[in-house]
């Protein structure tokens, strides 16, 4: 019985190819994209998860409120894992990574800048499960000057895997010796490396519990209390942190992250990597479902619409003893087989299009994964979901027929139920317009980040990161050398770049009533032409002089910001004061001489927070502004000079603009991704709407014939014909504004500048003009065909 209904089925298939080329190509499109968007979702549950220990280890994060701010960062003190590893038996491991910062390597000729280079604890493979390649991980940090290399580094600098036993040399000339070779950090990882050194190697670290800046990371029993672990870990704080910071009035809290949630929860500026959105695997899931849902509408609208096709196969198959069982069953192995076949071409598509869905997603999915546990479980229930619900409705309703009316000639010729299909093309415009807005004011929010006026100019700034204190000693020359350089307007020299965190510091700063009081505050150094190098605006005051000898030991500048936190009415003059920082811990004054317009330090994710610029000539980052004209000259002209201050010295640089706008990236490739699922969902519900327009065109063709005949005109026959259409997308319309308008204010709160969706209702209009132009595209091809046809074929046979 199964291989006679199969037979029927393909039969049934062939007999109507167009038919079944549109509910193919629809459940195709639906399934393939489907999939690509369930590989995505599952790459990002996956994050971290290989690591044996995944589900015990947490990250100790530290949230700190001061009496005017509060924020949180992923680090800790670098005491805090000798603490808990030694005088804490519940936690069984404990381990640190620290920054080693931009540094030169070589070995021999080969020489490279690298910045993901990080010392270890000794016990970082007792809790991380990094698969080893060759060496002992148990011994590999143990001794000083140890370094770990992954299976990249190795080959980048001794072109083997097998690198244990060399050596290699950074640029202060200190010799590291390679114990053990890694596999890459997966990509699917929170915190990502290239090598790891031994933290031996910098025994004088600073101990201090008023420092912040490692990464902490514990161990703990498998099913362990964590309010157990956040009672020790309070008992600590007290002990030991609030002796420091309670007399500012200051409150330190660690939070304790499952390494597992880390990627797609935790939302804090100083992440290792740029992390994920659990939000995104909300959305991109449903826009999974409702691709399957549209494209099952789809098949349930064209097999109801062509019923009265099939009225008289029903009608003679129970003359002749199908019991109506059987006709279901029949029906549903039609849309199982249909869903089959779209299932296998899917298949195809994937293995095809996955390298082009990896470049578009940012990630590195194998064909293998298709082959895991869930998706294949995805599989067959999408042929489940699509072929058995997809076909149930017009199995139920074509197996209802009285056979005795269907073989009369007495059944309706809609095609149906009418209002049951109306509904849903209802529900797949209100998809499809909600999917298009949605999209649309996606696009407006990130053009909008790249236009917006930072407060100061990104263009034409080349960025040179100097990554030694020998570079930047010769910082304030390289400086003065590049500003009298051929295509060079300007530049400058800072201990940060935009784009970029910030440090902070506990300072006494002045008030109105000149009294001193505890602040943390942001700041960065800067030299005399940082300011006019990036064109930010002095709006208050002056900016750092040369010719003002004073500077050098007292002047900062501060921002917008600072000044509204402070409440100061004149900001000129005003005093900070750096307790013990300065010779014999004696303390240092530093007076503001300028206020800078506000300008993001930060993303647009984050508000612009008050900070201070203090004048330094020994800087880390190197910014020069090219004049408009030929870049690769101005380029040409700043190497040769980095290569006569810096012989021998690889030239690296960035623009900043680029930089800058790195940030975004995460979220521009997820928006390429909506915009490209959202663009195929409406696809879908096109050829749906072309099938059911032609089926529609067919059933009046002798109506439409007739017309003619009496002077109706082509025109006004679209419009006669595309009117009902065009009600249910305006039904479908006023369904999806509202959702739209939702969704996408949720998802513009995650900007401190964003644009505002009051102002974005022509982008609504624009989706519903759309909406009508692709509805009367579609429709108005077959109405047009009929309409211009020769009326007497209609009307020959009366």
């Amino acid at each position: 019985m199964l291989k006679n209904l199969f037979t029927i089925a393909l039969r049934n298939i062939r007999k109507d190819k167009s038919y079944s080329a549109i509910n193919i190509l629809g459940l195709t499109i639906g399934i393939t994209c489907s999939m690509f968007l369930l590989l995505y979702i599952l790459d990002e549950l996956s994050y971290d998860r290989y690591h044996t220990n995944a589900p015990n280890i947490y990250r100790v994060i530290s949230n700190i409120k001061e009496p005017d701010n509060a924020f949180t960062w992923a680090v800790a003190q670098i005491p805090l894992a000798d603490e808990l590893r030694d005088n804490y038996p519940e936690v069984k491991n404990a381990v640190r990574f620290f920054g080693t910062g931009r540094n030169l390597y070589k070995n021999g000729d080969k020489e490279f800048y690298e910045e993901r280079f990080f010392l270890a604890d000794s016990t970082t493979f007792d809790m991380f499960s990094y698969k080893v390649l060759s060496g002992d991980a148990n011994t590999a940090l143990d001794e000083p000057f140890s370094i770990v290399l992954t299976k990249k580094i190795a080959q980048k600098y001794f072109a083997t895997d097998n690198a244990v036993g060399q050596s290699f040399q950074n640029q202060q000339g200190e010799t590291f010796k390679v114990t053990a070779v890694l596999e890459d950090v997966p990509l699917n990882s929170h915190f990502i490396f290239d090598a790891l050194i031994s933290k031996s190697t910098r025994p004088q670290q600073n101990p201090s519990w008023g420092n912040f800046g490692v990464y902490t990371y514990i161990q703990l029993p498998e099913g362990y209390n964590l309010d157990k672990m956040y009672a020790s870990l309070n008992k600590i704080i007290k002990e030991k942190v609030d002796p420091i910071f309670a007399q500012y009035s200051i409150t330190i809290k660690y939070e304790l992250q499952r390494i597992t949630d880390i990627h797609l929860y935790s939302k804090i500026q100083d992440e290792a990597e740029e992390g994920g959105d659990i939000s995104y695997i909300y959305i991109f899931g449903a826009v999974a479902v409702l691709m399957l849902v549209i494209a099952s509408i789809n098949y349930m609208n064209l097999a109801t619409a062509r019923s009265t096709n099939r009225a008289k196969e029903v009608g003679i198959r129970k003359v002749m003893g199908s019991q109506r069982t059987q006709l279901i069953a029949q029906f549903i192995t039609e849309s199982v087989v249909i869903a089959l076949i779209a299932l296998v071409t899917s298949l195809i598509l994937i293995y095809a299009l996955l390298p082009a869905f990896n470049e578009l997603s940012n990630k590195q999915l194998p064909f293998g994964y298709v082959l895991q546990a869930p998706v294949i479980l995805t599989l067959l229930g999408i042929v489940i979901f699509v072929g058995v619900i997809g076909g149930s409705y017009p199995a139920f309703y074509l197996s209802g027929f009285n056979p005795v009316n269907v073989l009369k000639g007495k059944l309706s010729a809609k095609g149906g139920n009418a209002f049951f299909r109306k509904s849903l093309v209802v529900v797949q415009f209100s998809i499809s317009i909600f999917m298009l807005i949605s999209t649309l004011v996606v696009f407006d929010q990130l053009q909008y980040m790249r236009n917006k006026d930072l407060g100061f100019s990104k263009e034409r700034v080349v960025r040179v990161a100097l990554s030694s204190e020998e570079q930047e000693r010769k910082a304030p020359v390289l400086a003065e050398r590049m500003r009298q350089a051929n295509g060079v307007a300007w530049a400058g020299t800072a201990n940060s770049s935009p784009g970029q965190g910030i440090g902070k510091l506990l300072l006494q700063v002045e008030d109105n009533e000149g009294k001193l009081s505890e602040r943390g505050v942001d700041l960065y150094g800067a030299d005399f032409d940082y300011v006019k190098t990036l064109g930010m605006t002095i709006v208050q005051g002056r900016d750092f002089s040369r010719d003002i000898v004073s500077d050098t030991t007292y002047a900062v500048l501060v921002n917008e910001a600072m000044v509204r936190r402070m409440a100061w009415k004149d900001p000129i003059g005003k005093k900070f004061v750096f307790k013990g920082n300065g010779p014999n811990n004696t303390d240092i004054e530093k007076r503001v001489v300028g206020v800078v317009k506000d300008y993001n330090q930060n993303s647009l994710y984050d508000a612009i927070e008050p900070l201070m610029i203090l004048l330094s000539t020994r800087n880390g980052y190197l910014f020069v502004k090219t004049k408009e004209g030929d870049v690769k000259e101005s380029l040409a002209s700043i190497e040769s000079i980095w290569r006569e201050v810096n012989p021998g010295l690889p030239f690296e640089y960035q623009f900043l603009d680029q930089d800058f706008n790195s940030q975004y990236k995460s979220d521009e490739k997820r928006s390429q991704i909506f915009t490209a699922f959202s663009a195929l969902t409406i696809t879908i519900a096109c050829l749906g709407l072309l099938g059911l327009a032609a089926f529609t065109t067919q059933q009046r063709y002798k109506e439409i014939g007739v017309r003619k005949v009496i002077g109706a005109s082509v025109n006004s026959l679209v419009v006669l014909v595309s009117k009902e259409f065009f009600l249910l997308v305006g039904i479908g319309m006023i369904i999806a504004f509202p959702m739209a308008w939702y969704f996408t204010n949720s998802w513009l709160q995650k900007f401190a500048y964003r644009i505002e969706l009051a102002g974005e209702w022509l982008t609504f209009m624009a989706s519903a003009l759309l909406a009508f132009a692709i509805t009367l595209i579609t429709v108005g091809y077959h109405v047009l065909r009929a309409a211009s046809a020769n009326p007497v074929k209609a009307l020959r046979d009366e």
